[in-house]
């Protein structure tokens, strides 16, 4: 017995050695998030385990009417089924600018009230970015990734990476997207205590704007980039930016919450904004609306919303939004790590958000939506539309 704790001892030390040595620590922070309380990745309530930037509620909020129709009509087998096989705890349905569905599951819920957005992050990076370029603190989504972060290491060829690049997937960025090995670089951004050094000493491998590939890393160089403009202009970090001139504009009736890489450390923009299913739909009534708030109140300009309708780096993918269809309806949405959604259908005036702990993804094409995804979208707009 001695000799089998001797072993065990002398087995651990050598691991734990390696990890340091190898500069792995990262994983050890990632055990106590997962592995530890018996799950197999990061969760939607994980905003617990680090430390977090408050984006503050708005000073004049909106608060959503109810329809006349709110809730009168029983979730279909099918997708009452579907929500909870894949553990949702909110859903969300908004048409003609009132809730009509509104259903939550406390078996799955989280803690305030704060569910973690995952990569729908993403296309919260891209709209403050555009509301950046209308405020006059970026020329244009051209800006040049060279101009902000002269010390990366960029394609010879062609060094001229714009964050319109960054925030369409096709920068010709260094990474390689994977969710369940730890030793991945999107682990150890998603673990690491310094995101900013990490972020810097990536490469470009090829050459911009030609190839559409899924990188979180280029969310993350781009609100970096944002950060330090906003920063060296008007003395701004990217948070107080978010809560002032984003969150609080939206009219969202709570505090949200952005992960950071350490105590007083930088944002994980690529993921980890931390807030409900009715703040997150107004994200999706702003896109709805084309950047108004209110009939007269314009935060972000037509331009942008052009791009995301008319261009992209590939048919489903466009500066931070999704992009598919169903019988003729245009779907523009946003999505996150175990099945969040922000879905946004203009022709119907409507807004569908789906918040919880599981997803499955298209098999095929994971840049594809789910399987969940297409039955919360044809089970909403065949039986409650």
């Amino acid at each position: 017995m001695k000799k089998f704790f001797s072993y065990f001892f002398s087995f651990f030390f050598i691991l734990i050695l390696i990890i340091y040595v190898f500069d792995y620590s990262y994983i050890l922070r990632g055990l106590k998030s997962t592995y530890l309380r018996f799950e197999k990745s990061a969760q939607v309530d994980d905003s617990k385990f680090f430390y977090n930037d408050t984006i503050k509620k708005s000073n004049n909020p909106f608060i959503w009417p109810k329809s006349v129709f709110y809730n009168k009509k029983p979730l279909s087998k099918k997708l009452k089924k579907t929500l909870e096989n894949y553990k949702t705890h909110s859903f969300l349905v908004v048409q003609n600018d009132s809730i009509v569905l509104e259903k939550y599951w406390p078996a799955w819920s989280v803690q305030n009230n704060k569910s973690n957005s995952f990569s729908m992050a993403k296309s919260i990076v891209s709209l403050v970015v555009a509301m950046a370029v209308d405020d006059g603190y970026i020329n244009s989504f051209n800006k040049t990734v060279k101009s902000v972060f002269p010390e990366m290491n960029f394609f010879k060829k062609n060094p001229n990476v714009t964050i319109g690049d960054l925030l369409n997937m096709s920068s010709g960025l260094n990474w390689n997207e994977k969710y369940f090995n730890p030793f991945n670089i999107t682990a150890r951004s998603y673990m690491t205590k310094d995101l900013y050094n990490l972020t810097l000493s990536l490469d470009f491998n090829s050459e911009p704007n030609k190839k559409y590939i899924y990188q979180s890393g280029n969310t993350q160089l781009a609100s970096l980039m944002l950060d330090k403009i906003l920063k060296d202009s008007i003395g701004v970090s990217f948070s107080d930016y978010v809560s002032s001139n984003f969150w609080n504009r939206l009219g969202a009736e709570e505090d949200a919450l952005w992960s950071l890489d350490n105590i007083n450390g930088i944002e994980k923009s690529f993921c980890c904004f931390h807030s409900n299913a009715k703040d997150f739909a107004k994200i999706g009534r702003l896109f709805l609306k084309k950047g108004f708030i209110n009939d007269s109140t314009l935060i972000i300009k037509d331009w942008y919303f052009d791009k995301i309708y008319s261009s992209g780096s590939s048919d489903f993918y466009s500066y931070g939004w999704w992009k598919t269809n169903y019988k003729n309806n245009s779907i523009f949405y946003m999505r996150g790590f175990l099945g969040q959604f922000v879905i946004v259908i203009p022709k119907l005036d409507l807004i569908i958000v789906r918040l919880g702990r599981k997803d499955l993804r298209n098999i095929d094409n994971p840049d594809l939506p789910s399987i969940p995804f297409e039955i919360y979208v044809s089970e909403i707009i065949d039986n409650y539309i």
